[in-house]
């Protein structure tokens, strides 16, 4: 076990038996390991494999409303990250103490230069020969860390059935640890989610990032306090900790319901939760459609909107120790259904029919053309049997009792955890490769992704989720060397293997779809890229809500595609979208709201709003400039554009002005010769003084009679050609 203790880190303790005698172990006591018939050795029970989470069990577990379960661990990323910043610690500390002592021996040694030099000199010099001899230069330097001494092990038994002392040094770090998790690793991530630094999609982009930081699910509720519900800039990501949290409650809901009746109901019984949790303002009493056999239990019959919300406030307060407000809730959810619909579906397993779910109850018009779309007969003009299949649709959708029915529920599938394995020679190259692109070494990093490329797919097969994570990172890196093809090329693999997967709607897949879409504008395929942008934003508004900070970035890319095909007024309005969006999120005073405006104003620069064009980069240059000053590269560029537009500007209003003048001269003219003419008899116009329409035709050339068809030369009598 030496060997799995070092890679755990755990360190060797003394445990006692149910006779008092001591044992030493290096693992848990709980594991047990035993000599199967093929003469290789077993290990069982292998629940406890990391540190206690001591914190968290002397707080929460100890007291009146306690936790469900005392098995609260560290994470095994947490201990990694922990130790890794300890031997940090401990490496700088011993780098100050040596700097330090090697600046108290040069004082030493300065201070007997000068005691020596003190001394009265003997009258006959020392010889040559007395002299110490020097060390030689050619002797091996001393490694400058070699008496450097790190040692920092866990007990997995520690705090887990007594209480430990501190002076115990195994017991002294799982308590440190405890303590890291708590005090750094969970109000670090919530300032990451605070300022967008992290910004998840989905619930699974969630939990994601609090797996790799180490935190553990418990801790959502306290995340959820560290985010101001007041900020507007944070109710994005508020709002997904908050459904996380929500998910989870009704996944254990609805598994005692799933107890409770039997395995015919299970389809009903789902469609009943749902329909209460996010079909509220649609039926506010679902449980009176519940069918006979259902409304013979009353877990069923006397469920309400109510009686879930109640059940799912004291299932986050028990489980995530937050005290969720329920007014906080229907106001989150509303207008958010279809988001914590799905993700609820994700945690209980659930497969729904793929359709349009209504929320509140919607007028026959939209559900005719939502039936229509569907079908894909939507048209001015539509056969009869078109039109009786469109009808039998909307009959059946406003006939509709519940948001969700019981035949919506199509299935319900297993929700498995795997341990995935990790490649250490493909994930070594894979850093290697990045790190080399980092330095800038663009052959080499491409040669060992491509080589890790080439291991993932033989370690892994090519449809796995690592696979496809491997071909993006090698699409970036073709992407930034100029190659867009092959970059494409690579983005579109990485798609079809992430939508085989993890899924259409995974968040992976999504970005990935956006990349491609950025890959194929960079090749000259635009119109295809704004189709695939179209796509993601189609899946993003399954997963997400339009507030969501990375949705400006796609709305810039957008207004991009747009100005490459001449489209400058539709991209103007996506280049609005983005600063609107940007200003509330961050605020006004951000780099990345500057940035935004600094496009916005050249996008009506294009349009002609010269005026508009001036307020908007002169608020980009006046922060560029008192942030970083006049002399950064941004303030000269935003002051180069502002010069240039305001000297447009100008010009232009000189312009209007002057044609505005020359209207209104026109117009007085205009007004005198009609006073001239008053009472005298109409006489033929001459030119110079025809109406406005006769003069514009004069002008032109154009007459009211018929025009020869483009491409074919006009005929003169009798069929011959002019």
């Amino acid at each position: 076990m030496e060997p799995v203790a070092k890679a755990l880190h755990f360190g060797e303790h003394t445990v006692q038996d149910a006779s008092g005698a001591s044992h030493t172990l290096y693992s848990s006591v709980d594991v047990k390991g035993l000599t199967g018939t093929d003469g290789r050795k077993y290990l069982l029970d292998l629940y406890r494999m990391t540190p206690v989470d001591v914190e968290f069990l002397e707080s929460e577990c100890m007291g009146d409303k306690p936790y469900p379960h005392k098995l609260v661990l560290l994470r095994p990323e947490l201990v990694d990250i922990f130790w890794e910043n300890s031997v940090r610690k401990a490496v700088q500390e011993y780098a100050a103490e040596k700097v330090k002592k090697s600046g108290e021996s040069k004082a030493e040694e300065s201070k007997a230069e000068d005691t020596k030099s003190e001394e009265p000199k003997s009258e006959e010099p020392k010889s040559e020969e007395s002299k110490p001899e020097e060390p030689k230069s050619d002797e091996a330097p001393k490694d400058a860390m070699a008496d450097f001494e790190f040692t920092l092990d866990f007990s997995p038994d520690a705090f887990a059935t007594t209480t430990e002392s501190n002076e115990d040094p195994l017991a002294a770090a799982v308590r440190s640890a405890s303590q890291f998790l708590k005090n750094i690793s969970v109000p670090g991530l919530a300032r990451d989610l605070a300022s967008y630094t992290t910004s998840p999609l989905s619930g699974d982009a969630l939990v994601t990032a609090m797996h790799q930081r180490g935190i553990n699910m418990r801790y959502l509720g306290r995340i959820a306090d560290l985010l101001p519900a007041d900020v507007k800039s944070v109710t994005n990501v508020r709002r997904l900790v908050i459904f996380e949290m929500v998910a989870r409650a009704t996944k254990h809901i609805i598994r005692g319901l799933f107890r409770s009746v039997p395995t015919y109901l299970h389809a009903e019984t789902f469609a009943l939760v749902a329909s209460a949790l996010v079909g509220a303002r649609y039926c506010a009493t679902p449980a009176e459609h519940l069918s006979a056999a259902a409304r013979a239990y009353p877990v069923l019959a006397e469920l309400t909107v109510q009686s879930l919300g109640a059940e799912i406030q004291q299932q986050v307060a028990q489980r995530f120790r937050y005290d969720l407000d329920l007014d906080v809730l229907f106001e989150l959810v509303r207008d958010n259904e279809r988001i914590l619909l799905r993700e609820v579906c994700m945690k209980v397993g659930a497969q729904l029919a793929l359709q349009q779910y209504h929320f509140v109850r919607p007028d026959e018009r939209t559900v005719y053309a939502e039936a229509s779309a569907a079908l894909g007969v939507s048209g001015a003009k539509l056969t009869k049997p078109a039109r009786r299949a469109v009808r039998e649709r909307v009959d059946a959708e406003m006939a509709r009792a519940t948001t969700v029915t019981v035949s919506d529920v199509m299935n319900f599938v297993a929700v498995a955890k795997v341990s995935v394995q990790s490649a250490s020679f493909a994930d070594e190259a894979f850093e290697a490769g990045r790190m080399s692109l980092e330095q800038g070494q663009k052959e080499l990093g491409l040669e060992l992704l491509l080589e890790s490329l080439a291991l993932h797919e033989q370690t892994f097969g090519f449809l796995h989720p690592e696979s496809a994570r491997c071909y993006a990172v090698v699409s970036l890196a073709h992407y930034d060397a100029g190659e867009a093809a092959l970059a494409a090329e690579f983005m579109t693999k990485a798609v079809v293997i992430s939508e085989r997967t993890v899924g259409l709607d995974n968040p992976l897949t999504i970005h990935n779809y956006l990349n491609l879409s950025l890959y194929e504008h960079a090749r000259g395929n635009t119109l295809l890229a704004l189709r695939l942008m179209r796509h993601a934003m189609d899946l993003w508004r399954v997963v997400n809500s339009p507030d969501h900070p990375d949705l400006a970035t796609a709305h810039n890319n957008i207004g991009v595609m747009l100005q490459a095909l001449h489209l400058y007024d539709d991209a103007l309005r996506f280049f609005d979208a983005c600063v609107t969006a940007r200003e509330r999120l961050l605020g006004p005073e951000h780099v990345l709201v500057a940035n935004a405006q600094h496009t916005l104003a050249k996008a009506m620069a294009i349009t002609g709003d010269f005026a508009g064009a001036v307020q908007t980069e002169r608020l980009a240059h006046k922060f560029f400039s008192s942030r970083f000053g006049d002399d950064d590269a941004r303030s000269k560029e935003t002051a180069e554009w502002l010069a240039e537009l305001t000297f447009n500007a100008v010009r232009t209003a000189k312009l209007t002005k002057s044609a505005q003048e020359k209207i209104r001269d026109i117009a007085s003219s205009a007004s005198l010769a009609h006073v001239d003419t008053e009472g005298k008899e109409p006489s033929a116009p001459v030119k110079g003084s025809l109406p406005i329409d006769d003069l514009l035709k004069f002008i032109t050339g154009s007459s009211s009679g018929p025009k020869p068809k483009p491409g074919r030369r006009a005929r003169g009598p009798k069929g011959s050609r002019r």
